[in-house]
């Protein structure tokens, strides 16, 4: 099977027509060949680059709530539409499809047995298919239903700005007033931490640096250079020159490079001796209140040395938290003892609200006790929590300092639970900066619109990704949203799902049931609908093998006969191709197709050299309906197709390892193509003529 895509398939025209192609398009939207394009053609190559040019694009349907792998949204369009057209469509009848706001799809059934952050599923629905899916962690499902049926904008508005007003109320004069027009923005924490070898407390920094003026793009333009502290005296420095490496100050030389944590260790300065986060419990050791950024409208942002107002704004709100103790609602869960990653409970923390200062129990105790009591439609309430939970990522102990950029670094920006050295407190009711406000955030959600979205195409005859503007038909709450394990059994009688696309769990120890705690416990999700999907240390591939078996054989289940299932999958480690190999031998599965496609773009500090970023797109089908053949694949063609792309050498060896695993489990569809019955009312050929009328192509006037 060779890499192929469609760049040449076709004579070359405009992204959507005035009808002729429309015509082709409802035949391929309404065929159900046994052998689809998603195993014969998919132009991965062009879905990879409209994913690149894709990945800055804003969309309010999944902008409720944070995510950690949500799939970029146009790559599981493609693969949608690919698995519900046929073998012979065009490039101009798959990205006429891809281009339209029409529900090419409708009549047909979607499900996604591994929902998480809903992007297949909100495409699905945008195609006119009806969704359906599972994950066993309540967050995923709370936030699909979000998505699948948002509340109008009018209705949320009025709705935030009383949620607002009420927790402003609460907390508000907590966060420090306004002085000669500045506005406090960010207060900076050290950890002040005990060696357990000579008894001394000392500062734990990675650098003297709080934040400098570099030359950035989206940076924060500064008075100086670099404003450092003194970790003797803990002074503030105003220093010019973008090479500045020291300073002098308590009668020595300051190297501002100097770092008393490095390589996961914290170095004591007196006896030199080296101790990890999990003897020294420093996220409950005692921390001081460096520094405060400020901002005036019109002027640049300062960093000004804490003040004794400030301090006691910080024991004023230990008090009013005391008393307001009864009428906030605060989580009393305890993090799980048993866990793949032993973060948070190594750095001393037993409970989600000892992540929070007493300002910021104020806040979300009171909004959540709000929005418990007050009287609103299931939607909006849905809505709001969501929203506030939302906020709870950048408002937190957690919370780092971009310092190049003047920006919050949130909790999970990494993927995990990161203790940084100088943490950073945002004011969440700032009126026009900081990164996750909780006044940003309701304002922000509550006037985007997620049905009118700015996104890329390709575009056949420019060869290249081009943005438009569509206008997406309102979705509908699905009932079938459940919060249970994909391998739950389904009747017998409920086979009738068209097309499964789904991103199972990673094999390599990414529990994100373990990073949703930290929101479920604020949103009183204790339980799991379900045992996840995570290898045992004791034997990872059989038992990661053994999970996924049932999980496949039930998604099988649904499928109508013929239809294949297709998945995403990455991993740089061999083992993980292994499991899925096994389970897919377990399930009596054999694979028909497979693509690479750019899935997991990472930005900043979230590359690192064994990251991957390409997915191997999998299509398989029952091996009673298939011939086996022996696979002849070689990534180096998938490299040279998909330039000006690159593939990382961790990339290259986990589509390595999919090669490998698939070799042994190739086979070719053995039966002919049949016809799909469409739901009659649901697919008129009037809804699917005339694509380009609401399909605008920015800049083409």
């Amino acid at each position: 099977m060779d890499s192929m895509d469609l760049r040449d398939d076709s004579p070359q025209g405009p992204v959507t027509d005035e009808g002729g192609a429309a015509d082709q398009v409802q035949k391929s939207a309404l065929a159900r060949p046994v052998r689809t394009l998603l195993e014969h053609r998919l132009p991965f190559r062009e879905l990879s680059l409209v994913a690149k040019a894709d990945q800055r694009s804003a969309d309010a349907a999944y902008a409720a709530h944070r995510w950690w792998a949500r799939r970029p949204p146009g790559v599981m369009r493609g693969l949608l539409l690919a698995a519900a057209m046929p073998d012979d469509a065009t490039a101009d009848q798959f990205w006429t499809a891809f281009a339209s706001d029409l529900p090419v799809l409708a009549g047909l059934r979607v499900h996604d047995p591994f929902a998480g952050g809903g992007s297949t599923l909100v495409e699905a629905a945008r195609l006119g298919a009806v969704p359906s899916g599972t994950d066993v962690d309540p967050l995923a499902t709370t936030i699909v239903r979000h998505e699948l049926n948002p509340p109008s904008g009018e209705e949320r508005a009025k709705a935030s700005g009383e949620l607002l007003r009420h927790v402003e109320a609460s907390a508000g004069m907590m966060f420090a007033p306004t002085r000669r027009g500045w506005i406090p923005l960010h207060w900076f924490w050290l950890h002040m931490v005990t060696c357990p070898a000579c008894t001394s407390v000392s500062a734990l920094y990675r650098s003297l640096i709080i934040a400098r003026d570099v030359g950035k793009a989206g940076g924060v333009v500064r008075d100086c250079n670099v404003i450092a502290f003194c970790p003797d005296c803990f002074d503030l420095k105003y220093l010019d020159g973008k090479d500045r490496r020291e300073f002098r100050c308590c009668g020595k030389r300051q190297l501002l490079n100097q770092a008393t944590f490095s390589a996961f260790k914290f170095g004591c300065p007196e006896c030199k001796a080296r101790t990890p986060h999990r003897v020294l419990q420093t996220a409950a050791a005692p921390r001081r209140l460096l520094a405060i950024e400020e901002t005036k409208p019109n002027a640049k942002r300062r960093i000004r040395k804490c003040a004794q107002e400030d301090l006691e704004f910080l024991v004023s709100a230990e008090v009013r938290l005391k008393e307001l103790s009864t009428r906030l609602l605060l989580p009393k869960h305890r993090f799980a003892k048993k866990r793949l990653d032993p973060r948070p409970l190594s750095y001393g923390v037993t409970g989600p609200t000892e992540l929070f200062t007493a300002r910021q129990l104020l806040v979300f105790g009171s909004a959540f006790s709000w929005l418990k009591s007050a009287t609103l439609s299931d939607p909006v309430r849905r809505a709001l929590r969501l929203a506030v939970s939302h906020a709870l990522t950048t408002n937190n102990r957690l919370c780092g300092y971009a310092t190049d950029y003047g920006r919050i670094a949130p909790l999970f920006s990494v993927r995990g639970y990161s203790l940084p050295a100088l943490s950073v407190e945002l004011n969440p009711f700032h009126p026009f900066a900081g990164r996750g406000t909780l006044r940003g955030i309701l304002q922000r959600t509550s006037s985007e619109d997620p049905y009118h979205v700015r996104r890329y195409v390709w575009s056949v005859k420019k060869r290249r990704p081009i943005p438009i503007r569509v206008q997406y038909s309102s979705l509908s709450d699905i009932a079938a949203i459940a919060c249970e394990s994909a391998a739950v059994l389904p009747d017998q009688r409920e086979s009738s799902v068209d097309i499964c696309v789904t991103d199972p769990p990673y094999f390599d120890y990414i529990a994100y049931s373990e990073l949703s705690e930290f929101y479920r416990s604020w949103l009183g999700q204790h339980s799991l609908g379900g045992q996840p999907l995570l290898p045992l240390h004791s034997d990872p591939v059989r038992s990661f093998a053994e999970s996924l078996a049932p999980c496949l054989v039930s998604t099988v289940r649904r499928l109508k006969a013929g239809r294949p299932l297709a998945f995403t999958y990455h991993s740089a480690s061999e083992a993980a191709w292994e499991a899925i190999g096994e389970a897919l031998d377990k399930a009596q599965l054999v694979v028909t197709a497979i693509w690479p496609i750019r899935n997991d773009a990472h930005m900043g500090h979230h590359s690192a050299a064994g990251n991957c970023e390409w997915d191997a797109v999998v299509v398989c089908r029952p091996a009673g309906n298939c011939k086996r053949l022996t696979a002849r694949l070689d990534i180096r063609k998938w490299i040279d197709a998909v330039r000006p792309l690159k593939v990382s050498k961790a990339d290259q060896r986990s589509l390595a390892y999919a090669v490998s695993m698939v070799s042994a489990r190739f086979g070719v569809v053995s039966i002919q193509r049949e016809r799909l019955q469409p739901n009659s009312g649901n697919t008129s050929k009037s809804r699917l003529v005339g694509i380009r009328r609401r399909t605008v192509i920015e800049g083409a006037r």
